[in-house]
């Protein structure tokens, strides 16, 4: 894990992690043999090979790889102690030991390492299991039981960290970068097992034959990552594309995301559902690329043919939203970000919370910053003349309590909002919705 910030919390977490791993680390050595060193060593190596392929974690300077596995394996074939040390020595880098990486992230790592393979071990052990001897069934839910504790210690610690470097609730940092590993990992101690198992039966050589899985164990995280970015960036296109069309409306997609974002923070959503407020934010004028430029791109009011064209930009851009399967219930969010609540409004008439949530928020977020932005055939109102007019709407065009919400928001009294005021400032810079 490794983390670009500095800041004394951090530092202080960091060091707590450290003194925690090394007395676990101190207390093991006693008692270790020089056989029992010898098979730190291997382990070690092992786990050093493994860590030559780190996956790099979305939106976070960290990595994770599978040599947890290898690890996990030495808490079953040898014992906590052992497998404390390899999680400790396997997992230095070139880079940590050249002084690359501030020494407060390597002891963060050291320590938080040891202490999940000692914390893991310990269970394991309470658990009715006997380092080097694995006995099957009856082990197996003391290993599932271990497995799980490592994980979750592991995937603690580093959440841990990442939530007080950067200041933000732990369960959002959580659900936006670790969640989908948790599965990952404890995919990963059948794995150990057998690793235990063989090295049990066959010998050091066994560790050797086990690198080459646990590479296709980590190929798989990167492949979800990798196609996880690669609808990001198609996502990126587009909204450059669009922007590309109609000068007069860069930015305004990336401003709506983020005020989307604040108010969604504000109602205390997911951070899975933040995202996706972002995403949809960006692309929620999309289908916009297929409106001819004589309308888009008209100064003044438009015909009733000329809005009826016009109004088809929210079909557009669902059809094209639903192909990208990572935004998943986006695809409503773009197709009713139109709707009146009064349901007056476009392509479904909906009424109320019949509209989805996710559309409600992304309709008042776009008007704001339509209201607030200079246009051709306009000037930019100022905050609370946009506010007044939304209030004024509300209950009609609007949700009344989201229109409350993006008062907050905007008016700088919620820590949800950070950045909010900027938004406001950014807005002079183009942007409305016809």
């Amino acid at each position: 894990m490794s983390f670009a910030r500095s800041r004394p919390r951090f530092f202080v977490y960091c060091l707590g992690l450290f003194c925690a791993g090394a007395a676990a680390l101190a207390y093991s050595a006693f008692g270790l043999t020089a056989r029992d060193w010898l098979q730190v060593l291997l382990f070690s190596l092992a786990a050093a090979s493994v860590e030559l392929f780190p996956t790099q974690i979305p939106r976070e300077n960290a990595t994770v790889s599978p040599g947890l596995t290898v690890t996990y394996a030495a808490l079953l074939a040898c014992g906590p102690a052992e497998a404390a040390w390899a999680a400790a020595l396997g997992t230095l880098r070139v880079k940590d030991l050249m002084g690359r990486v501030p020494w407060p992230i390597v002891a963060f790592n050291r320590g938080q390492l040891a202490l999940s393979a000692s914390v893991a071990g310990a269970v394991y052990v309470l658990a009715g299991g006997s380092p080097g001897l694995i006995r099957f069934p009856r082990d197996v839910p003391a290993m599932l039981l271990a497995g799980m504790v490592y994980a979750a210690v592991n995937c603690t610690a580093v959440v841990g960290a990442s939530a007080v470097d950067r200041g933000v609730p732990f369960w959002q940092t959580w659900a936006a970068n670790y969640k989908w590993a948790a599965p990952n990992f404890l995919g990963l101690v059948p794995l150990g097992a057998v690793l235990a198992q063989l090295y049990l039966q066959v010998g050091a050589a066994s560790l050797a034959l086990a690198v080459l899985p646990l590479l296709v164990a980590r190929q798989s995280f990167q492949r979800y990552l990798d196609v996880r970015e690669a609808y990001v960036q198609t996502m990126a296109a587009l909204t450059s594309a669009l922007d590309a069309k109609d000068a007069y409306t860069r930015g305004h997609c990336d401003r709506v995301a983020e005020l989307a974002m604040a108010i969604g923070r504000e109602l205390h959503l997911s951070e899975d559902k933040l995202e996706l407020l972002a995403h949809v934010g960006r692309l929620h004028d999309v289908g916009k690329i297929g409106i001819r430029d004589a309308v888009l791109k008209k100064p003044g009011l438009f015909t009733p043919g000329e809005y009826g064209e016009m109004q088809m930009h929210v079909l557009l851009g669902a059809e094209i939203v639903e192909r990208i399967s990572l935004l998943g219930e986006g695809t409503k969010w773009v197709m009713h970000h139109h709707e009146r609540f009064d349901g007056l409004g476009f392509p479904g008439g909906l009424h109320g919370e019949e509209i989805p949530l996710g559309a409600r928020i992304i309709a008042v977020a776009d008007a704001y910053d339509a209201l607030t932005s200079d246009r051709p055939y306009k000037k930019a109102l100022s905050r609370d003349e946009a506010l007044a007019e939304m209030r004024r709407c509300a209950g009609g065009q609007f949700d009344p309590a989201l229109v409350e919400v993006l008062a907050k928001v905007v008016g700088g009294e919620s820590r949800a909002a950070a950045g909010a005021e900027a938004l406001v400032a950014a807005a002079g810079m183009g942007g409305e919705e016809h």
